[in-house]
């Protein structure tokens, strides 16, 4: 898994996550809220693949305020999933946000999303508090969200 990058998101780039976002979100984020920011405290990044051809299969969205960040918006290609992508890409979302001065990540996930739960977990993530009926289901209920925080060192 060496031929990666992780690379600051570019606008030409939004089609392709918007694809990504259709299928690996059960209530996706519109090409709009991915269109690129240019606001000074956001940091939004592409994982490509730098083999032939050259893919976008990942990326996250996050903010960085007075050093508290807040992952906004992480995804992997359904394709490239549980195959080790997500812990590379998650790798370097911390770095990232530990190079903007972040002192804590903080995020939040469905609390059926075991693979993400697990994965932030392993990564060091603590649940600090649960948000009940926070998250849309596809049959119209309502699903918990786990709210969990990072302290970087």
């Amino acid at each position: 898994m060496s031929d990666y990058q992780i690379t600051p998101l570019d606008h030409d780039d939004v089609v392709a996550i918007a694809a990504i976002e259709q299928r690996a979100h059960l209530f996706p984020w519109s090409a709009a809220q991915l269109a690129v920011s240019s606001h000074q405290f956001d940091h939004h990044y592409v994982l490509r693949l730098t083999t032939a051809p050259s893919c976008i299969i990942g990326y996250f969205y996050t903010r960085c305020i007075a050093g508290e960040a807040e992952l906004l918006n992480i995804a992997i290609d359904p394709d490239y999933q549980g195959q080790g992508w997500g812990w590379i890409l998650l790798n370097g979302m911390i770095t990232t946000l530990r190079h903007a001065g972040a002192d804590s990540i903080w995020l939040e996930v469905r609390e059926s999303n075991m693979p993400a739960k697990a994965l932030y977990q392993k990564h060091g993530f603590q649940v600090v508090h649960r948000r009940q009926q926070y998250y849309r289901c596809a049959d119209g209920c309502r699903e918990d969200a786990w709210i969990m925080e990072k302290r970087l060192p």
